[in-house]
């Protein structure tokens, strides 16, 4: 199981426990299954590059174990459903990554 060292706290987290990342200026919230959110000082890119995690906004890191729906209106930007029912925007310059990355769950719309 994969898991990330985070800067200020002992233990290691599993990131199947991740459901979203969220960059807040030199920032990340660390969103989790079942727990209370972790403040940590790294930016969000410092994730980008775990298996399992990828990013669908300037300030949004997923995991895609936890998504369970994609949408996108072609060529423009669209939203994704995790298992906790939070609904996150994805910005056109993320969409073509994220489409192939949750082609699985897509529900495109050809408007």
């Amino acid at each position: 199981m994969e898991t990330l060292k985070l800067p200020g706290y002992p233990d290691p987290i599993p990131i199947e426990s991740i459901l979203w990342l969220e960059g807040q200026a030199g920032y990340t919230r660390v969103h989790r299954k079942e727990k209370k959110a972790l403040m940590v000082t790294q930016p969000l890119h410092t994730f980008e590059h775990y298996a399992g995690l990828v990013r669908i906004h300037r300030s949004t890191i997923i995991n895609v174990r936890h998504a369970q729906k994609f949408e996108h209106q072609k060529g423009r930007s669209g939203w994704v459903e995790l298992a906790n029912r939070k609904l996150l925007p994805v910005s056109r310059a993320y969409l073509p990554v994220a489409a192939a990355r949750l082609s699985h769950l897509t529900a495109s719309k050809e408007s």
